[in-house]
């Protein structure tokens, strides 16, 4: 049996692999939503160069200049009519049918937008550094995060598409944040790949979740706001996704059955970061507790060891900051407190 290849046409404005025509180019998601939220926002960017010629191809999409990203939108000829999607026969997308209900509903293999990460996971390399493991996962972090706008749109409604987006961008995010640890850096691939596929979802909650509360504040957990993406954000208990085509629930189902799993995290998450104002470093120690041990549950061998290993170096990490940069003398209640807030997450997946 011949393995499919995943190979569409390039995006025209940044030259990321497209997934279709949009708005009469063919462009990636990424920057058809930048479109999109330019026409219906009207913002008046300005250039971050001042040179009105910014290179946009191999950029980060976080951190390319929105100035000549429009411009460039525009030269390749974006008209401001919305153009349907084309379905390439090595889409993502696929057509089933379900076992139960016998009817047709659309499958989504994350594998081809596994591929941004996996280059990643393959040739990422961290720049030398003199800084212990903790803190260079907290720098990364803090990179990571530097496009975060602390006024984002409130989005009411999105359709599954434009949501699944974002998961592309944070997948990459994830893979980066893991090539900071010399221990994951040092496992084969394949491990390394598989370890992600398990983590990144995880990964990706709780950074949102932690953002959130970093962003809006107690307003987080009192009106459940959540950060969708670096410029975007929606209050929970409003949203709409829509999921047609996607599933055989109708929305209001869709939202029952997943709320509560989601909602939780507003009170083992948000809330213990809003009281207790944990630092960059308490919550990259949090984080990498969670994706370790979690990966830890599937995976044995050189996953187990690695992650033994990391998770001892992060916790000396954590003593030497608690007792050397804040001068607490008696960090146990905090400790106790954050270590609860991984458990929980972990009795929550």
């Amino acid at each position: 049996m011949s393995l499919l290849k995943y190979e569409n046409p390039l995006c025209l404005v940044c030259g990321n692999d497209g997934n279709g025509v949009h708005f009469g180019v063919q462009t990636c998601r990424a920057c058809a939503m930048f479109y999109r939220r330019s026409l219906t926002q009207q913002t008046v960017f300005q250039c971050k160069n001042h040179s009105k010629f910014c290179v946009l191809k191999g950029a980060e999409l976080r951190l390319m200049c929105k100035y000549c990203r429009l411009r460039k939108c525009q030269e390749v000829g974006m008209g401001k009519k919305m153009t349907t999607v084309m379905n390439y026969s090595e889409r993502v997308e696929y057509c089933v049918w379900h076992p139960i209900t016998k009817k047709p509903v659309r499958w989504i293999d994350v594998n081809p937008i596994i591929r941004r990460s996996r280059t990643v996971l393959e040739e990422f390399q961290a720049p030398p550094t003199s800084l212990n493991p903790l803190q260079q996962l907290t720098g990364a972090l803090k990179k990571l995060r530097s496009g975060q706008s602390f006024q984002p749109k409130f989005e009411e409604y999105m359709t599954f598409d434009d949501y699944f987006s974002h998961w592309e961008e944070f997948m990459v995010r994830a893979a980066e944040w893991m090539m900071h640890m010399n221990q994951f850096v040092e496992l084969p691939i394949q491990e390394r790949v598989q370890i992600f596929k398990i983590i990144w979802a995880v990964w990706r909650r709780f950074e949102r979740c932690t953002m959130s509360a970093r962003v809006f504040g107690k307003r987080c957990v009192d009106e459940k706001l959540l950060l969708i993406s670096d410029d975007s954000a929606t209050k929970f208990d409003d949203f709409v996704l829509d999921v047609t085509g996607y599933c055989n629930l109708g929305f209001d189902q869709y939202r029952h059955r997943f709320r509560g799993h989601i909602a939780i995290y507003y009170d083992i998450v948000s809330r213990p970061c809003i009281e207790w104002e944990f630092s960059d470093m308490e919550i990259n120690f949090a984080l990498t507790h969670i994706v370790w041990r979690y990966a830890s549950r599937k995976l044995l061998g050189q996953t187990l060891q690695a992650a033994d290993s990391i998770l001892a170096e992060i916790s000396e990490n954590l003593h030497d900051y608690y007792q050397n940069e804040l001068k607490i003398e008696n960090y146990a209640p905090r400790l106790a407190m954050l270590m609860e807030m991984v458990n929980n997450v972990l009795v929550s997946l």
